[in-house]
């Protein structure tokens, strides 16, 4: 009994960690981590989606930027979704989107609405997500998904969204190696 109860602490104390950081998905699989931001100030939204494979590759990264005045839950719910258009624009089969919203993670895994505000996009999350052989929702603390969350910072200045591919700017990548920090040294 004690053997067990202390494999179940280790079990939830390494969960734990791994939501405070970074982690590489398993061989094959993609994980795009999203992010929101909001500025009430200039009436603006951005959003930061990461792709990376599981070496830590940095596959794509698009900065969303709307002129309107979002409610946060609203906003990382639009995040995920868009991450999962990417993903099928982008032919990815096996994906695992990561968002430090646990509201929102929750409320897609439980397939259950708690905020009628966002009922709509959890509709199209739903059926975007059967698109896919296969598809996850994760939360990750925000220490673990800076980099899509300084994208999302950024996309609120943007005149226009901006997306990359094949090459990045050095401070995204920066970024991204900093995510990873206990996982591997360099991506890209």
């Amino acid at each position: 009994m004690a053997n067990e109860a202390e494999e179940r602490m280790t079990k939830t104390s390494t969960q734990q960690e791994q939501q405070h950081r970074w982690e590489p998905p398993k061989p094959g699989m993609i994980k795009i981590n999203t992010d929101a931001a909001i500025s009430n100030q200039s009436v603006r939204t951005g959003k930061g989606i990461i792709p990376r494979n599981w070496t830590g590759k940095l596959m794509k990264a698009k900065g969303i930027m709307e002129r309107k005045k979002g409610t946060a839950m609203e906003e990382e719910a639009l995040a995920v979704r868009a991450a999962l258009v990417m993903a099928k624009a982008a032919g990815w089969m096996k994906i695992e989107v990561q968002s430090d919203c646990k509201s929102v993670v929750n409320q897609i895994n439980a397939s259950s609405v708690h905020d009628i505000s966002i009922a709509t996009v959890l509709e199209d999350i739903e059926e975007l997500k059967e698109e896919f052989e296969e598809c996850n929702f994760s939360f990750v603390y925000r220490t673990g998904n800076t980099c899509s969350h300084t994208l999302a910072q950024n996309a609120i200045k943007l005149v226009h969204d901006i997306e990359w591919n094949k090459e990045f700017q050095v401070w995204l990548m920066d970024i991204a190696r900093k995510d990873m920090r206990a996982v591997a040294p360099f991506c890209n």
